[in-house]
């Protein structure tokens, strides 16, 4: 690896442990967008959404305390935008995804000076991960 090739937004951290099933708070779908800068109407590049530990809320609820004040993180769905424009919005909220197969990988912060990597986030790649695409994968 030289150190002048990486590529820091493909970088991914293997020394994090990531939850078995995320319990989706929030979510947004991210547009792509054109040369000019504008986006592109209609289209999908990737999903964002903010998730809880299923686990963990689970054992909050049963304790008698809100889940909803346990922190969230950061999950980016990706994949073909076929596969992302199929998911809707009001489905995935409150619903768990199963976090096999998902990267951590840094995070891009958009600040007043122009933004740097700061923290980390979950990258989950949903057509990767859908039966019809690993069955074509295998011919």
């Amino acid at each position: 690896m030289l150190l002048g090739k990486v590529k820091l937004g493909e970088v991914t951290i293997s020394n994090v442990t990531i939850p078995k099933i995320a319990t989706v708070q929030t979510v947004s779908k991210a547009p792509r967008y054109a040369e000019n800068g504008e986006p592109i109407q209609g289209s999908v590049s990737k999903i964002v959404c903010q998730f809880v530990d299923s686990e963990l809320a689970k054992l909050i609820q049963k304790s008698g305390a809100d889940p909803a004040e346990l922190k969230t993180y950061l999950l980016e769905l990706v994949g073909t935008e076929q596969d992302l424009s199929e998911l809707s919005i009001s489905d995935l909220i409150g619903s768990d995804v199963e976090l096999e197969g998902a990267k951590v990988m840094l995070k891009w912060e958009q600040g007043r000076n122009g933004g740097s990597w700061r923290g980390l986030k979950v990258v989950l790649n949903i057509s990767a991960s859908l039966p019809e695409t690993k069955e074509s994968e295998k011919k």
